[in-house]
């Protein structure tokens, strides 16, 4: 063979090894884009399915909530037992609220006090009265303004140091009872969204219902 036949067919192969070498970089930087691609997928699949997860596990906890409200809200309309609705009132504290150091009392307008009426793990005996305008709870009583402790300045001390909330039970503005939430549950961190609509509830059906009962009991 001449050599410059020789020297083409060595250029030749040149070229083609150079093609394929070409050919399989491109085809590497494709994989390897390919493969980053569907990293990216993979991550926002995870995140999406994080997501999901979160918003399910949200609309299962308000599904809880609003079932524990509607036998909250039944547990206290659905009789005019008097002695029912108090217990209502420390069932929907103890287990929804999670607290097992409370008391409920009543506005006695002919002595100007807070009387006690119902109460479960303090001594009632220290709590049977509670003047008007007399600490915390008997400001309540008065002004008819919920505390809790996250939400104010004031600090209790004394006998009422360990008050956690106390709420007013109001029909329309005035006040006609006081229910006292002293310390949480030792698993309980804080208070939740759900105990803040709890208060709202107990504030209003727990006052009607407590009314009714009174009523009953004056008409009987």
């Amino acid at each position: 063979m001449s050599r410059p036949f020789l020297e083409k067919i060595a250029s030749d192969n040149r070229e083609y090894v150079q093609s394929l070498l070409d050919e399989n970089e491109r085809l590497g930087m494709r994989v390897a884009t390919l493969d980053s691609e569907l990293s990216t997928t993979r991550a926002e699949l995870e995140q999406r399915n994080r997501e999901f997860a979160e918003r399910y596990l949200d609309v299962e906890q308000q599904n809880t909530n609003l079932a524990n409200l509607y036998v909250a809200s039944y547990q206290l309309s659905g009789t005019l037992d008097r002695e029912r609705i108090l217990a209502a009132v420390q069932e929907i504290v103890i287990n929804l609220i999670g607290s097992e150091e409370l008391a409920i009392w009543e506005v006695d307008e002919e002595i100007g006090a807070l009387s006690l009426i119902g109460s479960f793990g303090i001594d009632a005996r220290e709590w049977v009265g509670v003047p008007l305008g007399n600490g915390v709870i008997g400001m309540v009583g008065h002004a008819g303004e919920r505390f809790v402790i996250t939400e104010s300045a004031v600090h209790p001390f004394g006998r009422e140091q360990h008050l956690t909330a106390c709420i007013p039970l109001k029909l329309d503005d005035k006040v006609i009872g006081v229910i006292g939430i002293f310390r949480l549950l030792q698993q309980k961190q804080g208070l939740e969204p759900l105990d803040f609509e709890l208060f709202e509830l107990l504030s209003s059906h727990a006052a009607s219902a407590l009314y009714c009962t009174r009523l009953r009991e004056v008409a009987q």
